[in-house]
């Protein structure tokens, strides 16, 4: 049995129980079986289990109330398992990141149905009080970064490139489990930076948000995407679409998700964006077999 950290009626071992009988509570209990006709949607582990599923709670309520059906909010503990269980087609919808979206897409058959409107870019953080002003500064520093796989890292580890930096030798690179972890490393003083994504920091504490200073950004690429298993039917999947492309105009749910995480709004994605990131699929398989 795979071990999933959802909102639905999940059983967990042990202490486990306790904290998901809170995300019960906090958000809905439908399971995904096919007795209930529960809708799962798989989102990329980018944040703690509790940020993602607080986060799009509005979207899977407004989701739930337009469909007339249970709508479940699933992640994993790590990229891989997410990735993994996506090209398994374990997931009806996912939300992911681009270069997974087109892996998905190109390997699993997964249709891409939305994206989010703002383009993502890494953005390199510090300590307000740290001396640190560049990122040429960073040489003999250590930089922690969201797990190998995530587009962020390849884009920060590119950016570091272009500045004469090397990781691994002129800079150290600290690999962590999530945004939040690398984000925390720098907070925490276990690192002197750390790339992570302006979205993903919009939905930290604003403890956090304060005590850091942004002093790069890396160049962009499309942000998450929303998409469809192979098997839903067409018109289930116009419709899931019509009511994301909607979702950015409902005053009660909509428009404060929208502010909250920074995404602007959901838009079309087009074949020639997905076909841009092919360079990113390339790499990413050439982490996932650990090629050098």
């Amino acid at each position: 049995m795979r071990k999933t950290l959802s909102i639905g009626a999940r059983a967990f071992p042990g202490s486990r129980l306790i904290r998901f009988l809170g995300l019960l509570l906090l958000f809905g209990t439908g399971a995904a079986s096919s007795d209930n006709a529960a809708i799962e949607i798989g989102i990329i582990p980018t944040l703690s289990t509790r940020t993602i599923l607080t986060t799009y709670q509005p979207l899977r309520e407004y989701l739930e109330e337009q469909l007339k059906q249970p709508v479940v909010l699933v992640t994993a503990p790590d990229y891989r398992s997410f990735l993994d269980r996506t090209q398994r087609g374990e997931y009806r919808y996912v939300i992911t990141a681009p270069h997974f979206a087109r892996l998905a897409q190109t390997e699993a058959g997964y249709e891409p149905i939305v994206r989010v409107k703002r383009e993502l870019r890494g953005i390199l953080v510090v300590r307000t009080e740290s001396g640190i002003k560049s990122v040429n500064d960073l040489a003999g520093k250590t930089v922690s970064t969201p797990e190998s796989t995530a587009i962020v890292t390849m884009l920060g580890l590119q950016l570091l490139r272009t500045h004469g930096l090397v990781p691994g030798k002129t800079v150290q690179v600290q690999p962590s489990t999530s945004f939040n972890s690398a984000v925390l490393a720098v907070q925490n003083g276990d690192s002197d930076a750390a790339f992570t994504a302006q979205t993903a920091l919009n939905q930290m504490p604003e403890q956090t948000q304060s005590a850091l200073r942004v002093i790069a950004s890396t160049s962009a690429v499309p942000h998450n995407m929303f998409l469809a298993r192979k098997d839903v039917p067409p018109q289930e999947l116009e419709r899931m679409r019509k009511l994301l492309l909607a979702f950015p105009d409902d005053k009660q749910r909509g428009i404060p998700f929208f502010e909250k995480t920074g995404f602007l709004s959901y838009v079309r994605t087009t074949a020639e964006e997905l076909k841009d990131l092919d360079h990113y699929v390339t790499e990413l398989k050439r982490q996932l077999t650990g090629q050098k």
